[in-house]
């Protein structure tokens, strides 16, 4: 197929040649895969955080739990972060966005904010028995909703790429667009709401990521029809 070039080179030859080559369909498989447990480890946890009692105004941000209960899931978190940004990378591997400056830049932007996620949601495990009205978590859930924009206008960016580059023709085409539409039109209003909509907003974001996911890992098997 002649319109398949590698984000990088620019060389369409070069990223056929890459992307049917074993250790790059091995490495593209290898991400997805982890992609999809970070995915499900989320999707799965915070339906169970669904369930629990919402904390009262006021309360440590480590309520419902215990301090340390708390500190051993924030980093569980911070694993499905690392686990999901290689979705990003792979993504970004893959080279189906294209050759545009669009694609470069999405595919940075979605990686970079995937990977600010990371030290921003292990923060919180130093403030587990702060409030939210203390410095710290305020500063952290600042830093955190920033990383969450800058890969959502990432994701968005790169998925109109990956659409007008019409090399990935399968319906999974569709997913870094979704991915990075969501932070703005359902994840972010659903957090600011509070309460258990919190979890709907984060377990739908991730939900979307294991989907990304998977179709990162079909990649590897060179399926874009």
């Amino acid at each position: 197929m002649t319109s398949e070039y590698d984000i990088r080179s620019g060389s369409g030859s070069d990223t056929r040649d890459r992307r049917t080559s074993p250790a790059v369909s091995t490495q593209l498989r290898l991400y997805g895969a982890l992609c999809m447990v970070g995915a499900l480890i989320a999707v799965l946890g915070t339906a169970w955080e669904f369930t629990r009692v919402v904390p009262a105004d006021g309360a440590l941000i480590s309520a419902p739990h215990s301090l340390r209960t708390f500190r051993t899931l924030e980093v569980v978190w911070t694993l499905t972060h690392v686990l999901t940004l290689l979705g990003a990378v792979g993504l970004a591997r893959s080279g189906v966005a294209g050759t545009t400056r669009a694609a470069r830049v999405g595919t940075r932007l979605a990686v970079a904010g995937m990977a600010l996620l990371i030290p921003c949601e292990l923060a919180f495990a130093f403030f587990a028995s702060s409030t939210d009205s203390d410095t710290g978590p305020m500063v952290a859930s600042t830093a955190i909703g920033i990383a969450s924009m800058v890969a959502g206008a990432g994701f968005v960016v790169v998925g109109l790429a990956v659409l007008r580059a019409k090399i990935w023709l399968a319906p999974a085409r569709y997913l870094p667009l979704l991915v990075g539409a969501w932070v703005f039109v359902g994840m972010t209003p659903l957090i600011l709401a509070d309460g258990r909509l919190f979890f709907v907003g984060i377990g739908t974001w991730n939900a979307l990521l294991l989907a990304l996911g998977a179709g990162v890992f079909a990649l590897g098997g060179d399926d874009r029809d």
